[in-house]
């Protein structure tokens, strides 16, 4: 079987994005011209094949395994920082340092849970 390659070429600052939230909801518009909608469906064809998914439903998929992904970056890069380092950025980022404490168990209540079961 051979395996055909395609690239994609899409000029971003040409992008047209508009977001409305409402209330809980957020709704994204992508404005895509002929040739990059040409490509979304050349993409989605690749990747869902001859399975009935909607043009929504595969943006969504993307859109959060994208996040996904990103996410798993940011953490990996995260973990790779001196202890420093990290402090700075959640400090800038305004998140609350993890507080590990160690909870004492009394280790003659679990011995008792467990005989009498």
């Amino acid at each position: 079987m051979k395996v055909q390659k395609e690239q994609f070429k899409l000029k971003t600052n040409d992008w047209v994005f508009k977001t409305r939230s409402e209330g809980r909801r957020m709704k994204i518009y992508i404005k895509l011209s002929k040739a990059e909608s040409d490509q979304w469906k050349g993409i989605k064809r690749a990747i869902v094949g001859d399975q009935t998914m909607s043009d929504g439903e595969f943006a969504k998929v993307m859109l959060f395994r994208g996040i996904s992904n990103f996410m798993q970056e940011l953490n990996e890069a995260v973990e790779n920082m001196s202890e420093e380092e990290r402090q700075e950025v959640l400090a800038e980022a305004g998140v609350e340092p993890e507080i590990e404490l160690d909870i004492p168990v009394n280790e003659d209540e679990n011995s008792e849970d467990t005989d009498e079961q």
